[in-house]
């Protein structure tokens, strides 16, 4: 029954109507109707008689929330007709308001399989329960409502069993991820540490340190994935200036653990050819844009078995810079390029999570930009990523750093030695008055004998965390600016924890930059 239902889907973009198609279509139905303008909604819905609507909720002209309104005062209310609202941004304030106006249920994007098909047959057979209820008595209404209960139950701890294992999955590639950025760092430093030539040639060290010092912080970044892993972004992506050629050359020592060390164990040999031409700086987060060329290089090692040539090459055309990664590998049929940018969908065995692709996309379309694939079997695969010129940031917004301009008295509190000498190294460098502290108490003892501009304070401590200690200072003094740093995500925030006690709180780790810029946010110039 539930594979004779009629779907209508509502989307402005053609390439995820057409992408939501094809999963629907793996899942089993055959029925399926779609539109890029929302306007003719309506329309479809007397000629076409959809038993689910699947609705964007961002389309031009009228958007979701003006369909599911309009939809709610036309349909009459015993001919219930379900509405997927397809979005993005899965805020409690989005949610909320759009349930209000005549959502039955939610999917994030990007589309979890499983999930959507939970979703969708829920709510076709909460549609074909209802059309029964029609002529039903008010008894078989409390079954129905039992049993709409038990398929909610269902389906949540379906959905929490499929998250699992995705987020195993996910593990797997965060794992590989991490352990190559922990390649560069180990291994240039054993070659600093154990060649004193090496450590003596500055310009070499130099390069050297410039590579650990990036790796880092894109291993903080995969980190990062874990913890967005349940939840949307709360946050607004920070993008800055970048360009584009630099990532794609800092991209060819960060993969060459694979594509040349671990390729010629195996009995295979790389070359990585440049190819760059001149571009005009982008806006984007660096961090993302190394995980696409790491990810498509990788990607395309796996598809030479024999080994070969990797050309990572750009350009400039029309108002967008272009990015493509040419291998020549085994390529791919049809079929397979149309699947290869879902989530987990893989080709490499139990080599392959999946997830690579994906990751690559929703970054693509997180910068507003565009994947194009190139591909023919046995010849090789291009990988095309059109990135928007016209985002880039004014340089004067970008190329000044913040720094606050006159010398602070900071007292440091953090149990671990190495995190609080780093710290405590960024503050005096830049001219401030640092002491330390090993625990709350203590720095409770010497903010009541010596007042301090600004406390620094770490959040995993023994014997007082360091939003307690927070409460404990403003005591004393409630005006106390205080700075936060944690490793944590905010759900492991004690809900009665005064968190209005912190001016400000940091991530872990936290860059030189980030940190001058939160002594400006906090302190002001």
């Amino acid at each position: 029954m539930l594979q004779a239902a009629r779907l209508l889907i509502v989307d402005n973009n053609v390439a995820n109507s057409c992408l939501l198609s094809n999963i629907l279509n793996r899942l089993g139905f055959r029925i399926i109707k779609s539109t890029t303008d929302s306007r003719e909604t309506f329309a479809l819905v007397e000629s076409f008689q959809p038993d689910l609507i699947l609705l964007d909720l961002n389309t031009p002209h009228l958007d979701g929330f003006a369909v599911m309104q309009r939809l709610t005062r036309t349909i009459p209310r015993d001919n219930f007709l379900p509405v997927l609202m397809l979005t993005s941004e899965t805020s409690a304030e989005t949610v909320s308001k759009a349930l209000a106006a005549g959502a039955s249920d939610y999917q994030a994007r990007p589309f979890n399989t499983s999930e959507l098909y939970m979703r969708v047959r829920n709510l076709l057979q909460i549609r074909f329960l209802h059309r029964q209820l029609q002529n039903q008595n008010e008894t078989l209404e409390m079954k129905v409502a039992e049993r709409t209960r038990e398929l909610h139950e269902t389906q949540q701890q379906i959905i929490a069993q499929e998250r699992l294992r995705a987020f195993g999955e996910m593990a797997g590639g965060i794992v590989h991820d991490f352990n190559n950025a922990l390649m560069s760092v180990i291994g240039y430093s054993e070659l600093l540490l154990q060649d004193q030539n090496l450590l003596e040639d500055l310009s070499t060290a130099r390069r050297f340190l410039t590579i650990m010092n990036t790796a880092g912080q894109d291993a903080s970044h995969v980190i990062s994935r874990l913890r967005d892993f349940y939840r949307p972004r709360e946050a607004i992506d920070i993008f800055t200036r970048v360009d584009l050629n630099e990532i794609l050359e800092q991209s060819v020592p960060l993969t060459q653990p694979k594509w040349k060390d671990q390729a010629l164990s195996e009995g295979r040999e790389f070359t990585v050819k440049l190819d760059l031409a001149k571009l005009p700086p982008i806006s984007g987060n660096s961090s993302d844009l190394r995980e696409i060329a790491t990810n498509l290089i990788f990607n395309a090692v796996d598809a030479m078995p024999r080994g070969g040539t990797i050309t990572l090459r750009s350009s400039h055309e029309a108002g967008e810079v272009v990015c493509e990664v040419i291998d020549q590998g085994t390529g791919m049929n049809n079929d397979v390029r149309a699947r290869c940018l879902e989530p987990f969908f893989s080709t490499k065995g139990e080599k392959g999570t999946g997830l690579g692709l994906s990751m690559v996309f929703g970054i693509v379309s997180r910068h507003e930009g565009r994947v194009e694939i190139d591909s023919t079997p046995g010849l090789g695969t291009t990988f095309r990523i059109r990135l928007p010129v016209q985002n880039a940031m004014p340089n004067s917004a970008l190329d000044s750093e913040e720094k606050i301009d006159r010398s602070l008295s900071v007292l440091l509190i953090d149990d671990e030695p190495i995190a609080r000498d780093v710290l405590a190294r960024y503050l005096i460098s830049d001219g401030h008055r640092v002491e330390v502290a090993f625990s709350g108490q203590e720095a409770i003892d010497r903010v009541a004998k010596e007042s301090f501009d600004l406390l620094i304070t770490d959040h995993a401590m023994p014997g007082m965390n360091g939003v307690q200690l927070a409460a404990h200072i403003r005591g004393i003094h409630a005006s106390q600016p205080i700075i936060l740093v944690t490793g944590f995500s905010d759900s492991r925030f004690n809900p009665e924890e005064k968190l209005a006690d912190i001016s400000l709180v940091m991530r872990k780790p936290v860059p030189r930059r980030e940190l001058r810029r939160a002594l400006v946010s906090v302190m002001g110039n």
